[in-house]
């Protein structure tokens, strides 16, 4: 009977503690359940913001860059860490002038917009991972603007090279505020939670999506790990294109293909100087159904619109595990047939003189150039537009050309190498696109010269020439030494007479960037056709070439 009472005491003594411990476990597993949920869901979020007109798709919709490499945290520049940049490293802006965003580097933003906590042209959002973050998209690369005047509004032009745009002087600086010290939580949070405040009384306009401040979890991950993973992955990058002189560059100008090496893994510490130098001016978009089965981009390496779309769209971030399908899509069928050249000013065209000038086309151009408008070719017209002139043939400078190689051509043919083969498919099974888009590639090739490419929009693709080393398309009519050495780009006032950008003058040198001709890849010689032509008649074949 003692026994029994004193085991029963000591029972009763422990029931609340077994009370209490299995309260503990039912809270502590509940918690484990919530917190579980809400990570899952929270790892699982990936909303694009999206648009209904095509145009402004094309403009800010996502190709899915901004999910990242790989989907890993990081690489998509989270939004807050983007608007805050260019007020807390004003020093590494071309201007040294915060307030304006990322406008220094020719960045476009449209007239309603805020540059400081809008987005320009060419980027995109999306939430990923409970994170708002923003990434390129096309528009970055294909979209310019055009003033008649110094002072005049600018009016954007989508599809139409970037003119205005510095790509190496924006990853430079990404370089130089990464490599800062104070690119740290402590700098950086307080700079965001400005930023915040700054979006609280800006009253944004309600029916465009805003991010929302950093809650209290996100702003304890951001301080703790969020700043330290951004500048790692911005070193990690600018580091594996740190072989590039990205100041070469200049507006509206790449270096297309050597960037791409570096990224597929290519050592590009052993290439040859040869390969090393590949700055090439950004292209036009317009027309691509009527330029399917012609030979794309400059040297005419590839003859799929699709695999020239989605090879392009790689800079973007768009690679196998991170494309949007359906966005990528909506974009190439508005290029499709949609996207389209404006006109030439009417009142800056001699129809009577444009009219001579058809023949002198006809005579001296067409057979490389092609049509006016689409089609730019018929079977057996006896066209070569679509193809390439070897290089000994065209002169022009090959720098461009010798930077692609067979070795990178059979990489890029690995690409989407899991995906079917028939690059139809997806146009026909539109609604299929989880499995038949993209198609694996397998049109890239090494060639030998530089494609003849239709001219629709020529006015617009100053300066020309594929590594934009003539300024307008009058001095593209004189012999190679009487072309300039020196002009500036970048500068978006029009020069009506002679078609091009203002490119020599006060305000062009103050306002752009000195192009010098002598410099390795910018070499202004070859395309000698025409140049022979008398004074009207050259007058007469520009007033024509105003109404491509």
């Amino acid at each position: 009977m003692a026994r029994f009472l004193l085991e029963f005491g000591r029972d009763a003594q422990l029931g609340p503690l077994r009370g209490f411990a299995l309260l503990v476990g039912v809270f502590t597993l509940a918690g484990l359940l919530v917190g579980g949920t809400y990570l899952a869901i929270r790892l699982a979020d990936d909303r694009p913001v999206t648009y209904a007109l095509d145009e402004d798709h094309f403009k800010y919709g996502s190709t899915g860059g901004e999910r990242g490499f790989g989907k890993q945290l990081g690489l998509g520049i989270p939004y807050w860490v983007w608007v805050a940049l260019p007020e807390l490293f004003p020093q590494y802006l071309p201007d040294q002038q915060p307030g304006q965003g990322y406008a220094a580097f020719g960045m476009i933003y449209e007239p309603d917009r805020d540059p400081r906590l809008e987005l320009p042209v060419g980027m995109s959002m999306r939430r990923v991972q409970g994170i708002d973050r923003v990434y390129f998209n096309c528009a970055v690369c294909h979209t310019g603007s055009v003033r008649a005047a110094p002072g005049a509004p600018a009016e954007i032009v989508l599809g139409m090279p970037a003119n205005t745009f510095d790509l190496g002087a924006l990853v430079n600086f990404f370089a130089q505020a990464a490599s800062d010290w104070r690119f740290r939580s402590d700098r950086m949070m307080p700079g965001i939670e400005a930023m915040a405040a700054l979006q609280r009384e800006a009253h944004l306009p309600e029916d465009r999506y805003q991010p929302k401040p950093f809650g209290v979890l996100d702003r304890f991950l951001f301080r703790h790990l969020g700043i330290a993973l951004m500048r790692e992955q911005l070193l990690t990058l600018t580091s594996r294109l740190a072989f590039i002189d990205m100041s070469s560059w200049g507006p509206g100008r790449v270096d297309t293909f050597n960037p791409a090496k570096a990224l597929l893994g290519f050592p590009m510490e052993r290439a040859t100087e040869r390969e090393l130098m590949g700055n090439a001016d950004l292209p036009s978009v317009w027309n691509q159904r009527w330029k399917q089965g012609m030979q794309l981009h400059w040297d005419g390496n590839n003859t799929s619109v699709d695999e020239r779309n989605l090879s392009a769209a790689f800079g973007t971030g768009a690679t196998p595990t991170t494309i949007d399908r359906r966005s990528v899509l909506r974009v190439a069928d508005w290029l499709w047939d949609k996207a389209q050249p404006p006109a030439f000013p009417e009142r800056h065209i001699d129809r009577d003189l444009a009219a001579l000038g058809g023949s002198v086309y006809q005579q001296h151009c067409w057979s490389c150039h092609g049509n006016r408008t689409p089609p730019f070719r018929t079977e057996g017209d006896g066209s070569l537009v679509g193809t390439v002139t070897p290089i000994e043939v065209i002169g022009t400078d090959r720098a461009r050309l010798d930077s692609y190689t067979r070795l990178l051509a059979v990489a890029q043919n690995s690409l989407y190498a899991g995906f079917p083969a028939n690059e139809a498919q997806c146009r026909n099974r539109p609604d299929d696109t989880e499995r038949c888009y993209p198609a694996r590639f397998a049109h890239f090739r090494k060639t030998n010269g530089y494609a003849n490419l239709p001219l629709d929009g020529l006015w617009l693709r100053a300066p020309y020439l594929h590594n934009g080393s003539v300024p307008n398309l009058r001095y593209l009519l004189e012999p190679a030494d009487a072309r300039p050495k020196i002009f500036y780009i970048g500068y978006d006032v029009y020069d009506y007479e002679n078609v091009g950008f203002v490119s020599l003058g006060v305000e062009a040198q103050r306002r752009g960037w000195r192009y010098d001709t002598q410099v390795r890849g910018n070499g202004n010689a070859g395309h000698e056709y025409g140049t022979d032509l008398e004074a009207g008649l050259k007058d007469a074949l520009i007033e024509y070439l105003k109404t491509f």
